[in-house]
């Protein structure tokens, strides 16, 4: 089985979807050169569905994940018909494939409420599909800005969680939370999923906000805290105007090179 990692934070505008389009890409992009025949996957967890749009290929997304998730547990939403082969569509990028989202994925915290095993639906649908995913080295898995169900599939699915933060006081507040939800959702379900680490965006190193919040996390977590940062830059706001990953858009700007870096970084760890 490849890797898989879950970007995962409860809290919104910390820059989660944006550096789940640009480590994929980043990933990929370093694959590609490497000439491997290996490949990435990014499955869109997130109803707002916008690593969809930056990757999809086609403009009919009527079947997306949600489908998947609605057959493995058999609710009436079921399409008997979508499989993870069928899901799965190739991107601009060589390397990436993506499983999409949309809209339909809102309903999902409330479809698998009453199921059984509602926690770990997608867990077994990569165990079932260990076959078609063994041509990706990575499994990179953008997680929807809550704690509800999706998320908490995405987690329990996942082998490595990395955290994006922003530095304000309430993204530090809110990861006690998470790393709190984290240890019950391994008590609970027994799984091996690892903290991997945390990472700042949207990081303007000057101001004493960020200074005060990158020491602060140094302190109390030590080397789960990525050295490693991502700068503001227009750059990314461009990029996803024209959807696209800010590696393809101006591979020389600060952010991609700050994505290259932090990826190159996470599979160091993963190593």
């Amino acid at each position: 089985m490849p890797s898989i990692i879950a970007l995962v934070n409860q809290k919104g505008g910390v820059g989660k979807t944006t550096s789940a389009i640009n480590i994929s890409a980043s990933i990929a992009k370093t694959l590609q050169n490497q000439n491997s025949t290996k490949r990435v996957l990014l499955v869109d967890m997130d109803p707002q569905a916008n690593a969809t749009q930056i990757f999809s290929t086609t403009t009919d997304n009527d079947i997306s994940i949600y489908n998947l998730l609605m057959n493995y547990s058999n609710t009436k939403s079921a399409k008997s018909d979508v499989n993870i082969t069928k899901l799965t569509q190739s991107t601009y990028i060589e390397n990436l494939d993506i499983c999409p989202s949309n809209v339909l994925l809102s309903s999902a915290d409330l479809d698998l409420v009453n199921i059984h095993g509602r926690e770990t639906v997608l867990k077994r649908i990569f165990k079932d599909n260990e076959d078609t995913l063994s041509k990706y080295e990575y499994i990179i898995i953008d997680c929807q800005p809550s704690l509800g169900l999706l998320t908490i599939n995405s987690i329990v699915a996942a082998d490595n969680l990395i955290v994006p933060l922003k530095a304000d006081v309430f993204s530090l507040t809110g990861l006690e939370l998470l790393l709190e939800t984290v240890n019950n959702l391994q008590s609970v379900f027994d799984i091996d999923s690892t903290l991997l680490g945390f990472f700042f965006t949207q990081v303007n190193n000057r101001e004493s906000m960020f200074q005060e919040s990158f020491s602060l996390c140094n302190e109390y977590y030590g080397s789960l805290l990525f050295q490693e940062y991502i700068r503001n830059n227009v750059g990314i706001d461009h990029a996803n105007a024209m959807d696209q990953s800010i590696i393809d858009y101006d591979i020389n700007c600060t952010a991609a090179q700050d994505y290259l870096n932090l990826s190159h970084s996470l599979i160091n760890r993963l190593n």
